[in-house]
């Protein structure tokens, strides 16, 4: 899958870093000593101008009757692109497979007035062009009762970047030496948090997300015009992130209404700054039916080699590009979600499904820059066992 495109598509929560599902998903019986577990079934789809991408997942959780949490997530997806940033050398369509794999184990113990969850994982994803594993290391304590949570998250990533250009080859004196290409970058993050209970109905989250990154961080495929000529472009060889994450949660029982307050301050060393805020309702309109309202703003400025023009770049510029990611630009997202319970199910043949839910999901995404608007739809099935 093209950079661009993966990056977006992560966006609707395929976990690029794995993460073992928490205590309380899923609960093993202590009375007779059995698992038990719970089975998820995704469809997800993608759309923008010129690509699509319909990705289905299965993910099951355990849990042991010693406590300790396993999980494991399959997903493929498929995705259908013209764009030239991808490696098409035509205006014509091209589809192409990725495979990803997350696994994940935790275990919380119990430390006198506390407890201590320990959880990790890795992740694998592999397409024609692209190959990244990762792993991760964490850790979350409890104290003052559980109202109280500090966490601490290690993890580390390795991506290997291919060239599969489809369609003719691209002309000569283009710069791309085909079968020759190959090049990788490594990450490194560290996330802190702080969860807090105020109220019984009150609860407040920050976070703080450090990553590094080094070596290839451009497009394998992507030309720019400098000078006259159609070159590779070229980023710094090492990137910085810095995220600052806040969030509030606050639960009007009267009317069984749930209100999220959200806000994500981002800035990294190519000099991209970005604000996002996002507010969430969900409101419970029966036992078993939940609706979700979602409104998310995102603004980012330039990175600082980025020009609107490729004329504008020196013929002596050490970096340069056109990836639209890098420009200033501003974006709102609208969704909702309806989530259904099948409790009715209890007391009918199937009962041992009264535990389970469907989900249903659309969110539409306007935005500035030439990626255009977007859709991202999603319908979930999940059933205990």
């Amino acid at each position: 899958m093209p950079r661009n495109a993966r990056v977006r598509w992560l966006l609707l929560g395929a976990a690029v870093l794995p993460l073992c599902c928490a205590r309380g998903v899923s609960q093993a019986d202590e009375v007779d000593g059995s698992w038990s577990g719970r089975l998820t079934l995704l469809g997800n789809y993608y759309w923008e101008t010129s690509t699509r991408v319909v990705a289905p997942e299965v993910g099951v959780q355990l849990t042991s009757p010693n406590g300790t949490d396993l999980s494991a997530t399959y997903l493929v997806d498929t995705i259908t692109s013209a764009s030239q940033a991808a490696g098409t050398t035509i205006d014509v369509s091209f589809n192409e497979t990725r495979h990803d794999i997350t696994l994940g184990v935790g275990r919380e113990l119990e430390l006198q007035d506390s407890a201590l969850q320990l959880r990790g994982g890795v992740h694998f994803s592999r397409e024609p062009d692209y190959t990244s594993i990762s792993g991760t290391f964490g850790a979350s304590l409890f104290v003052n009762e559980r109202s109280t949570t500090l966490h601490l998250t290690l993890g580390y990533l390795h991506d290997e970047v291919r060239q599969n250009f489809r369609g003719p080859p691209p002309p000569a004196g283009a710069g791309v030496i085909l079968g020759r290409f190959s090049e990788d970058f490594d990450a490194l993050t560290v996330s802190v948090g702080w969860d807090q209970v105020l109220q019984r109905w009150l609860i407040a989250e920050v976070g703080y997300d450090f990553v590094y990154l080094q070596g290839f961080l451009a497009n394998a495929y992507r030309r720019v015009m400098v000078a006259g000529a159609a070159v590779g472009e070229q980023h710094p060889g090492t990137r910085i992130r810095h995220t600052l994450t806040g969030r509030l949660k606050a639960h009007v029982q009267r009317t069984r209404t749930t209100f999220q307050l959200r806000y994500r301050a981002y800035l990294d060393s190519w000099d991209i700054g970005a604000i996002n805020p996002e507010v969430r309702v969900y409101q419970q309109l029966a036992r078993q039916l939940e609706l979700r309202l979602r409104y998310r703003y995102y603004r980012q400025t330039r990175s600082f080699f980025y020009e609107d023009d490729d004329e504008l770049y020196a013929p002596n510029a050490l970096y340069f590009t056109n990836d639209p990611k890098m420009s200033a630009f501003r974006s709102h997202e609208m969704g909702l979600q309806l989530r259904v319970g099948f409790g009715v199910l209890e007391g009918t043949v199937l009962d041992a499904l009264r535990s389970g839910r469907l989900d249903f999901s659309f969110n539409y995404l306007w935005r500035t820059n030439v990626f255009g608007d977007a859709v991202t739809a999603q319908v979930g099935l999940s059933v205990p066992f």
